[in-house]
C-alpha cells in the first residue's frame, strides 16, 4: 500500500509540473501573439509614412517637370501653327505636271 501511495504522489507531482509548464507556455504564447501585432502595426505605419513621403516627392517632381515643359510646348505650338497654314493653302500641282495614270497613256 505504501508503494502505491508513493507512486500516486509522484504521478500527482508530475501532472502538477506539466500543468504549470503548460500554463507558462500558454502565457508566453499569448504574449508573443500580442507582440508581433504591435510590431506589425508599427512597421505598417512606418511604411505608409515613407510611401506618403515618396508620393509627395514624386508629385513635386512631376509638377516641376510640367512647369518646365509648358514653355517648350508653347514654343512648339507657336512654331507649328505658322508652318501649318502654308501647307494648307498650297494649291495642287497643275495637271500638265502630273503623270497620266498607267492604263491611259496616249
Amino acid at each position: 500500500m505504501s508503494l502505491l501511495t508513493v507512486l500516486f504522489f509522484v504521478i500527482w507531482q508530475a501532472v502538477a509540473r506539466q500543468t504549470d509548464t503548460l500554463n507558462q507556455v500558454m502565457e508566453r504564447l499569448t504574449e508573443l501573439e500580442k507582440t508581433p501585432q504591435t510590431n506589425n502595426t508599427r512597421l505598417l505605419e512606418d511604411q505608409l509614412h515613407s510611401l506618403k513621403l515618396r508620393l509627395n516627392n514624386q508629385g513635386k517632381t512631376i509638377n516641376d517637370l510640367l512647369e518646365q515643359l509648358q514653355p517648350v510646348a508653347k514654343r512648339e505650338e507657336n512654331y507649328s501653327q505658322p508652318q501649318a497654314e502654308p501647307w494648307r493653302m498650297q494649291a495642287e500641282p497643275p495637271a500638265s505636271l502630273t503623270p497620266p495614270p498607267p492604263g491611259l497613256t496616249p
